[in-house]
């Protein structure tokens, strides 16, 4: 039984982005209210930007009272959070931007991290055929060492497979009109293999 690792590298071809709108207001009703329209205004730039509906997910709403010194309640914050799926690199920036202005000082952008779409195809079979190679590397210098050679598989188990995380982009990028070009560099994917060889 021989354990092997293989990896195989993509170019990022998608950007996952989380933002949160926050918004206070002296009553609930008012507060929702704004997060809701400028949680609306960012929706409908990420829109006019290309991305699809179905690439926009609300992920959270939070509401919390405000407290003065008297432990009385002065007003309430609502926070609103988004996540959204990006293709299209090259223009990402800007619609982030654009949404970061579109929601304008309530808007807050927690998370922007590069991705690979094929996690699940090309890249993966690559990652695990060096995985193999690997193993029978191994298997083939433990045969030797033992005076024997390799016979056939017995048996093949996958240990799965892991993407290297991209960068977390900084919300300074997005911030102001012009946005910072993104540069997608390179990631890795393992993959990780148990192959059980019979001697001959």
């Amino acid at each position: 039984m021989v354990t092997g690792n293989g990896t195989a590298t993509g170019t990022p071809d998608e950007l996952q982005l989380s933002l949160e709108v926050d918004t206070q207001a002296s009553s609930v009703s008012a507060a929702l209210d704004a997060a809701n329209s400028d949680m609306t205004q960012v929706r409908d730039s990420l829109l006019q930007s290309g991305v699809p509906e179905a690439a926009l997910q609300t992920t959270g709403m939070d509401v919390q009272p405000q407290y003065d010194q008297h432990n009385t309640i002065t007003g309430y914050t609502v926070t609103e959070s988004l996540s959204a799926e990006l293709h299209g690199l090259t223009a990402a920036g800007q619609a982030i931007t654009d949404a970061a202005d579109a929601g304008g000082n309530a808007t807050r952008i927690d998370g922007v991290q590069l991705d690979l779409t094929d996690q699940s195809g090309r890249l993966l079979a690559a990652a695990r055929a060096d995985a193999f190679s690997d193993a029978q590397a191994q298997a083939e210098q433990y045969a030797r060492a033992a005076g024997r050679k390799l016979g056939t598989v017995l048996s093949i188990t996958d240990q799965g497979s892991t993407g290297t995380s991209g960068p977390i982009l900084p919300e300074a990028m997005f911030v102001g009109r012009s946005a910072a070009p993104i540069s997608a560099g390179t990631q890795q994917l393992t993959a990780s293999v148990v192959v059980v060889w019979q001697l001959a």
